[in-house]
């Protein structure tokens, strides 16, 4: 993968954490309760998945770098 696709996947999963905070703003405007309670609870998930995303493309920019 070539340095232009990592930035552009790393773009992408800067604007989902971008939205990410646009849905939790959104979810605590729910009333207390368990739709609220679940929503958070699936935001935070999706947020550990993103960041689980940015590792290999951190792993993808250090082997760019070295092998250039």
């Amino acid at each position: 993968m070539s340095k232009p696709e990592v930035r552009t996947r790393w773009t992408e999963l800067l604007e989902l954490e971008e939205l990410l905070s646009q849905l939790v703003v959104s979810a605590l405007k729910l009333p207390a309760g368990l739709e609220r309670r679940d929503s958070l609870f699936l935001i935070s998930c999706f947020c550990e998945r993103i960041s689980a995303m940015k590792w290999p493309e951190v792993d993808r920019v250090s082997t760019i770098q070295e092998t250039a």
